[in-house]
């Protein structure tokens, strides 16, 4: 008695009018899923092209070291002297002097379209002299504050080590 009172309420014709029917058409299917679906696959495939372009680009600059010596360099640097630390010194020297060296020379020849300085020749042999002095400086500057920071971080990492010790044998 109870499901024919409960099931038979959709024939009143006031109940009728406020129930709806589902559509026929639509078959299940969601835009706004779809929507969502085709974000998240664009979303995927960016995220995989910067990182294919992030990974050649490392690669292009690795192989562009060991092209101009500056990775052999520093390992030979380092072997010869029998010192980690001066052969990362020497590759920062050198990485540095050389980076700035093209960053100087290409900054000296847009400058040089822009405002029309020099000749262009000019331009370009003025921004890779600046560029090579001041990457050398640079560099130089780069090294030392890496060799003063060095302890302090050991030190701190030390107190890190030996205070979670302590902690852990409480």
């Amino acid at each position: 008695m109870l499901p024919e009172i409960i099931f038979g309420l959709n024939r009143l014709p006031l109940v009728s009018l406020l129930l709806q029917t589902p559509n026929a058409d639509d078959e299940e299917f969601n835009l706004f899923l779809f929507a969502i679906l085709i974000i998240g696959v664009i979303a995927v495939l960016l995220c995989l092209a910067v990182g294919i372009i992030l990974t050649i680009l490392a690669l292009l600059t690795i192989f562009g070291l060991i092209a101009m010596g500056a990775l052999s360099a520093s390992i030979i640097v380092g072997i010869a002297q029998k010192s980690v630390a001066k052969g990362f010194r020497t590759f920062v020297v050198v990485f540095s002097t050389f980076g700035s060296a093209a960053l100087g020379t290409l900054t000296f020849w847009f400058l040089n379209n822009v405002l029309k300085w020099w000749t262009e020749f000019k331009a370009i042999c003025l921004g890779f002299g600046i560029g090579l002095v001041s990457g050398f400086i640079t560099g130089i500057a780069i090294a030392f504050v890496i060799r003063k920071l060095t302890p302090i971080l050991k030190n701190k990492i030390g107190n890190l080590k030996s205070n979670k010790a302590v902690t852990e044998r409480s």
